[in-house]
Formats: C-alpha cells, structure tokens, sequence
C-alpha cells in the first residue's frame, strides 16, 4: 500500500461526484487497512478482522460507483446516503461491467458471510475468543495472512480500476503489478 498511495498522488483529478466519491472511498478504505495493520501489530487481531468488512465492502462500492452507477444513483446515493444494490447485485454488475469473469461474485459468495461475522461479533469472531480453556484471542497467523492479503488486493483493485477510469493506463498497470508483489501470489512469481 505505501508504494500505492504515491501513484495515486501524482494527479490532480476532476471535481465530479463520481471521482470525489471514489476517491473518498480510497482514503477511508486505506486507513481502514492501515488501522487494521496497527491493530494487528497491537495484538488486536478481533479488532482488526472486524475492520475487514469495512474495507472490503468499500472497495465495491467504490468499484460501483467508480464504473456501474448512472449519474441519477449518484445523485441518489449524495442525499440518501444509500447505494441502490444490494452486495449480490454489486457483485453481479461488477463482474459484468469489469468483465471479472464471476470474480466479484465468487469472493463475495466466499467471503461476505464470514466478514460479516467478524464484523458483527458473530460466532467466527466469537470462536477465536479462546485458547483452550482461556479467554485468550486464537487466531492463527494463516487466517492473519488470508485478511490482510485479501484487503489488500481488494484496495489495490479499486485504485487501479479508478486509475483507469481517470486515463492513467500506465499507472493502473504499476498498481495492478503490485498485487503479485506479497502473499500467496509473490511465492508463485519469484
């Protein structure tokens, strides 16, 4: 993400709702994942799962609005402060509109109950209370690794995708190659 944030800050960009909103959307998502970052660092892990939700949920918005939303539902969205889709809808258009070839529906069909779950202090957020008998958070450093990577990859999504919107091809594509940089996918792409 820090080497992020400096390619979105090379331009300046319209002041339309649309591009104000995304780009809104970006700033509270990132700080939601660098929150999430000090969280985890602070042995706060429950809380930093339960931001994951946030983030995530932020990038389809800014997705959808970014690229699916008519100029009316922004409208809509600036005085009722409600998107007209509900995240199976989001998803669904945004695999049409980004041609994800089911992408979006399949990680929100993956993800979107268990992120809920943390977020609501549900039972899988309930359920890594305890080490053994104790009261003691349990979460591994594999499930640590799955958040943080997904959220990630979600962020680095939305600013590639709002880069390529805004005519910036060559920047979306330095963003879109950070996303092989760390995780699962680095480990495949030495």
């Amino acid at each position: 993400m820090q080497q992020a944030k400096p390619i979105l800050a090379r331009h300046g960009y319209p002041d339309d709702s649309r591009t104000v909103i995304v780009i809104g959307i970006i700033t509270q998502v990132v700080e939601h994942h660098e929150a999430m970052l000090l969280l985890i660092r602070s042995d706060k892990i429950g809380s930093a799962f339960a931001l994951s939700r946030s983030v995530v949920e932020g990038v389809y918005r800014g997705l959808w609005i970014n690229y699916c939303a008519t100029p009316a539902q922004i409208r809509a969205f600036e005085q009722d402060d409600r998107l007209p889709v509900n995240m199976t809808d989001m998803a669904q258009a945004l695999d049409t509109k980004y041609q994800a070839q089911g992408f979006f529906e399949h990680l929100r069909a993956r993800g979107w109950e268990s992120l809920c779950s943390y977020a609501h202090t549900g039972m899988l957020q309930l359920g890594r209370r305890f080490t053994g008998p104790k009261a003691q958070p349990a979460y591994t450093d594999e499930e640590i690794i799955e958040i943080t990577t997904t959220t990630t990859t979600c962020i680095l999504l939305l600013l590639a995708k709002f880069l390529a919107a805004q005519k910036h091809d060559a920047d979306c594509r330095q963003v879109e190659a950070l996303i092989g940089t760390y995780g699962k996918a680095a480990s495949r792409n030495p």
